[in-house]
């Protein structure tokens, strides 16, 4: 089996993600509004289901590792409906005037745009090909990349004394962190297709859409186009944003299932 030792991985980047978020929400989660709740839940359920599901098909856990598989049925959705529901609150901070929106939240808005339909690309395709071990192992453990990004920049900018953001004079360290986290972003995926190369395409595909969601962040996201389409985004009523993220997961998952072939192990 591919990538045995995923899920110890896996387990590093959730308690990374703990202190990452750990000032912006999981210190305060009686501050934090429901759409934060939603992406925050999901997002750590989907890292711990990609931990069970590593390891229990690695401890030849076979029968756990297919029912636990169809929780994705009930968490992608939700999971997408999240990311929609954050952009829209990002949306929402953007044209108010939030210091940070106002320096990086409004470009960077384009990024989880396409991380919403990026995730669920992976997820697709990690169904339609579950019949193949090594292309559903990598486009499965390829969900969670578009997450690292904003884990590692956190990360610095909370933990690392000389980029600590602790004033609006210090916000500009964000970009520093930014730009680490997106190196990182870029290498982790790229180092890996090198070493899989036969059937590494999965991880090429993440390499490019890290690559292509910071391009957009630092052009298109940058402009009065994209100023105004975050605008437009807050005249959408929740519910519908809501429902579009709900909509986008399911489908994901229902088209890469019925589209897949049987596991062949």
């Amino acid at each position: 089996m591919p990538y045995s030792k995923a899920h110890y991985y896996l387990i590093g980047l959730l308690v990374f993600t703990f202190l990452g978020f750990w000032n912006s929400y999981f210190g305060k989660l009686t501050e934090a509004p429901l759409a934060h709740h939603l992406h925050g839940v999901t997002s750590t359920l989907w890292i711990l289901l990609m931990v069970l599901q590593s390891w229990s098909i690695h401890s030849q856990r076979r029968h756990l590792h297919k029912s636990m598989g169809k929780a994705l049925f009930i968490l992608v959705p939700f999971m997408i409906a999240a990311f929609a529901m954050v952009t829209w609150v990002g949306a929402q901070k953007a044209v108010g005037g939030h210091p940070f929106y106002t320096q990086f939240g409004q470009a960077l808005l384009i990024a989880d745009v396409l991380l919403l339909f990026s995730t669920s690309l992976h997820i697709y395709l990690a169904l339609r090909f579950r019949g193949n071990v090594r292309l559903h192992s990598a486009l499965m453990l390829g969900s969670v990349f578009g997450l690292i990004g904003p884990i590692v920049s956190r990360l610095i900018v909370n933990w690392v004394p000389a980029l600590k953001i602790t004033s609006l004079e210090t916000m500009s360290n964000f970009n520093y962190g930014l730009n680490i986290s997106i190196v990182i972003s870029l290498l982790i995926p790229l180092v890996l297709f090198l070493k899989y190369r036969r059937d590494g395409w999965p991880w090429l595909l993440a390499t490019v859409i890290v690559a292509l969601m910071y391009s957009l962040y630092a052009t298109v996201g940058k402009t009065e186009i994209w100023a105004k389409v975050v605008q437009m985004m807050t005249t959408v009523p929740p519910m519908i944003v809501f429902g579009f993220g709900l909509l986008v997961g399911l489908s994901a998952c229902i088209l890469g299932w019925f589209q897949g072939k049987p596991v062949n192990r």
